[in-house]
């Protein structure tokens, strides 16, 4: 595998960042000339290093609530608990491997999340899983799948635009918040818009490329108002290295949070202290989850005798911590980003896979 050219790197964190729609905000934020930047903009696309998704806002949608569940289980079982978890339609977001599976479930109500929680694990599963819900605003998952930040470090590029972004990103200046549920016309352009870059590859057409043209009314005002956002994901498994350094690990960290701490807290500290950039934190009063990617390898040594210790840094904050990890290689995405599943009940255009 080749390794990644500054043009490649730099273009990618400010997709990954996205600072805006228009090509002359990322011709800005990438300071290439504009034949690179189209040329490398193709190509990362078309190798698939990053792909597009549409998310719906949780506040306009009706989704108060995230389930959060990774699971260790044993090799002959896995097969048979990422089915079961897949099968609801709450279920968005489902990563599995041998020995490590990773879900987020989307509710409606609290009601939903119990029962549904419920369901989930068995017995024999209940020992070796962990399920954490929570709200969806910001204040309680204050990042999700936001891979701007561990980019920048990965690549040596200081800083960064927009990370930490939660699943609820802040309203356009100016845009109108639904005070009342969507109409099925506004639910229906919602799902249509979320699945169009699934569509796309699905078909064998370029995502990257499905731009403004061609949208309907509705979906237009749902992106100018915020009720649905995008955003650019990495694959770290076909991804090349850059300047050495590959991602090649997914770790979570979960425990419980000492007397008197706060995750926001424990955020800065592992972004600040550690330079560790979760994709993923969420919390409830009681209990946190991270999901970080990394490289396996021994970390640099910085000028000041080195980076404070990440374990010790979340012992200061948690206790009963445990850990999971699974090679970026062994991990496949079973349900990719499907927002289109929790607008239930309209009818859509294509649906083409999970």
């Amino acid at each position: 595998m080749r390794a990644l050219t500054e043009a490649e790197a730099r273009l990618i964190r400010a997709l990954l960042a996205a600072p805006g729609d228009s090509e002359r905000e990322f011709l800005d934020e990438t300071k290439l000339p504009r034949s690179t930047y189209h040329a490398v903009r193709k190509r990362v696309y078309d190798e698939g290093w990053l792909r597009i998704r549409f998310a719906p806002h949780p506040v306009c949608f009706g989704l108060p609530l995230v389930t959060i569940g990774v699971a260790h289980p044993f090799a002959d079982s896995s097969v048979a608990l990422m089915e079961r978890w897949s099968r609801p339609e709450s279920n968005v977001v489902l990563w599995g491997g041998s020995g490590l599976v990773f879900a987020v479930f989307l509710h409606h109500s609290r009601e939903e999340a119990r029962r549904l929680s419920t369901s989930l694990v068995d017995d024999a599963m209940r020992p070796q899983s962990f399920l954490l819900t929570t709200g969806t605003g910001a204040d309680t998952l204050p990042v999700y799948f936001d891979f701007e930040g561990v980019w920048s470090h990965l690549a040596g590029i200081p800083g960064s635009s927009q990370y930490p972004r939660s699943l609820s990103p802040p309203f356009p200046p100016g845009s109108h918040v639904l005070s009342g549920p969507p109409s099925p016309g506004l639910r229906r352009a919602a799902r249509n818009l979320i699945l169009r870059p699934i569509v796309a590859d699905h078909e064998g057409r370029a995502g990257h490329f499905l731009g403004l043209l061609g949208l309907t009314r509705p979906e237009h005002r749902l992106l100018d108002d915020g009720w649905v956002f995008r955003r650019v994901l990495p694959d770290f498994r076909v991804l090349p290295p850059y300047q050495d350094r590959k991602a090649d690990q997914v770790v979570f960290v979960r425990g419980e949070l000492l007397e008197g701490k706060q995750p926001g807290d424990l955020l800065k500290a592992l972004t600040e202290k550690c330079q560790v950039y979760p994709f993923l934190l969420a919390h409830d009063e009681a209990k946190v989850v991270v999901g970080t990617v990394g490289q396996s390898g021994p970390a640099p040594v910085s000028g000041n005798g080195g980076r404070p210790s990440v374990l010790g840094t979340l012992q200061e904050f948690l206790r009963r911590i445990e850990v999971d990890s699974e090679w970026v290689a062994g991990l496949t995405p079973v349900v990719d980003h499907r927002y289109d599943r929790v607008l239930e009940d309209v009818p859509t255009k294509a649906s083409g896979s999970r």
